[in-house]
């Protein structure tokens, strides 16, 4: 039997499902330009030992790792695993995600402090980018809320304590 919310029918579950999954692979798509772009700014020499270069380029790889998540989560809803937790994985992941986001502007305003001439069409398009994928992230999550209704925050405020354990 699929493993399906709220009564909704399988197709209709799968198809939100789906939704979440391609908003998070466009968000996917502009983390690995900016990846690449975050690469590239240690090549500059007014950038390379800017003091948040290095927590920028762990929010954006933290953002990386979030994503997979988050269609690993999908993916096992999809293929019915019925785990009593399957829906506090997806919520976790997707509230993780939103946690994420919330470190990488400052961290790239750190990180391109400085900046010269040269490079600002860089800073631009990466300053673009980011906003690209924050908005991806709370479509994603807007998504998750519409899917799960009121069940969303319940098991959010049962999975805030374990958000509340500080990452390594």
């Amino acid at each position: 039997m699929a493993y399906t919310f709220n009564n909704t029918n399988v197709s209709q579950w799968n198809s939100n499902l789906d939704a979440i999954y391609d908003v998070i692979e466009r968000g996917m798509a502009a983390k690995e330009v900016v990846c690449s772009i975050t690469t590239g700014f240690r090549s500059v020499l007014a950038l390379r030992t800017n003091p948040g270069l290095n927590p920028y380029h762990a929010s954006v790889a933290d953002i990386g790792y979030g994503f997979d998540a988050v269609q690993g989560t999908i993916n096992r809803l999809k293929k019915e695993e019925t785990s009593q937790h399957m829906l506090e994985m997806l919520v976790f992941d997707l509230d993780t995600l939103r946690i994420s986001e919330k470190q990488l502007s400052p961290n790239f305003e750190m990180a391109v402090k400085g900046a010269t001439p040269d490079v600002y069409y860089l800073v631009n398009l990466s300053r673009n980018l980011n906003r690209q994928i924050g908005q991806m992230i709370n479509e994603a999550n807007r998504l998750g809320q519409e899917l799960l209704g009121k069940e969303w925050y319940k098991i959010h405020a049962r999975i805030q304590n374990i958000q509340a354990i500080p990452r390594l």
